[in-house]
């Protein structure tokens, strides 16, 4: 007998989660409700990256059935996956999906006229409906997803599925789901081409570009992965142990990320000195610091760094050895950092760089989910990192 949903989720074989299925049929609509939803915003923030449109995709409700689909397949072949498994569930995810990718495109195409997609311009396509580089991006987001966000997710779709009104709604949503489907299917058919029901050009309301977006969200993950491997390899020097630095499951700091993208044009607005530079940017990363150690005391119970030891802290939260380290990182970035990594982003191929930012967005806002719950649910082991203060 299986003895709980998170061992099911992990252990089960293909023949277990067939015959599970019926047990798990209420959370099952929720996921697939969940995934589809993910899967349009998904498309939406790709398209506006890449075009600045955003549409309802061919369906009148902002679900893709396909993508809830998709996963709940990946699901019962391969399961989910644990940490050392990740990189050959990868491989697997990589391989079904793309076949699913292709076999999908070309059964739509000669049963109802019309093309779902097209990838033809993208480049190391795979046939009209699949390439390379958003064959491995997708694999490697399902995957991650898979690992971190499915089981979590699962355990919770099941908990409140218990409760009949959210019984009543898991079957509404799942119908819903299946009509829109079909709805969208039969109208894009009878159009000969995506059925566009509205689409909406954001270029006329914005005042960037997609083009000045793609490079701001870039920089604000290049410096939050910065930011994490320069803390980290700090710390981990400090307490003479590997020390793993951030709130998110991934190697990203997001304070960093908000930092660099405000602080940057907040320099800009000052005449070109770098006293100046210095001053400024010392003051609002130290004011920014006790914003964001005040919220994550707030919202987990823990002060993320102590500076308690620290000769002129404050509560432990700030210190003069982190302050003038800010302005010494402000002069740095505006001298030379900031181009340097503009022009690395500059290198990535635009119609790769849509794709990438695409999956960091998504998968930051579900590792944020988890990150969260795992606090939650689990605390923090402080004793373990004495960078870590309980509050």
């Amino acid at each position: 007998m299986i003895p709980d949903l998170r061992t099911f989720m992990i252990m089960s074989s293909f023949r277990e989660r067939i015959s599970g299925l019926g047990r798990l049929r209420y959370d099952w609509m929720l996921m697939l409700t969940l995934l589809s939803l993910i899967g349009f915003l998904t498309e939406n923030i790709w398209s506006y990256l890449s075009t600045g449109f955003i549409g309802n995709r061919g369906f009148i409700m902002p679900f893709l059935f396909v993508y809830g689909l998709a996963i709940f397949i990946i699901y019962l072949i391969l399961g989910t996956p644990t940490t050392k498994t990740l990189p050959l569930y990868m491989l697997g995810v990589f391989v079904i999906f793309t076949a699913l990718q292709i076999g999908y495109g070309y059964a739509v195409e000669a049963i109802f006229n019309f093309r779902p997609w097209d990838m033809s311009s993208m480049p190391l396509c795979i046939t009209p409906f699949a390439s390379l580089p958003t064959s491995v991006g997708f694999a490697g987001l399902i995957s991650l997803f898979m690992n971190v966000i499915f089981t979590p997710s699962i355990e919770w779709f099941d908990k409140i599925s218990k409760n009949i009104p959210i019984r009543i709604i898991s079957v509404i949503l799942f119908l819903s789901l299946i009509a829109n489907y079909v709805i969208g299917l039969i109208q894009s058919s009878s159009l000969s081409s995506r059925f566009e029901f509205w689409s909406l050009d954001l270029n006329m309301y914005a005042w960037v570009n997609p083009h000045e977006v793609r490079q701001y969200v870039g920089m604000f993950f290049v410096w939050g992965i910065l930011g994490w491997c320069v803390e980290s390899l700090y710390i981990s020097w400090m307490n003479k142990k590997w020390t793993n630095r951030g709130f998110l499951f991934a190697p990203f700091c997001p304070i960093y990320g908000f930092g660099e993208f405000i602080g940057y044009k907040l320099l800009l607005l000052l005449p070109h000195n770098y006293f100046l530079y210095f001053f400024v940017g010392m003051i609002f990363c130290t004011i920014l610091e006790l914003v964001v150690a005040k919220y994550m005391i707030w919202k987990t119970g823990y002060l993320w760094w102590d500076y308690t030891n620290r000769p002129f802290n404050y509560k432990g939260i700030l210190c003069l050895e982190s302050t003038i380290a800010w302005g010494v990182y402000a002069v740095l970035e505006f001298w030379f950092l900031h181009d340097g990594s503009m022009y690395l982003l500059g290198l990535v191929p635009d119609m790769i760089m849509p794709l990438v930012l695409t999956g960091l967005i998504i998968y930051s806002f579900g590792d944020l989910f988890y990150s969260v719950r795992a606090v939650k649910t689990e605390g923090m082991q402080a004793e373990e990192n004495n960078i870590l203060k309980f509050r």
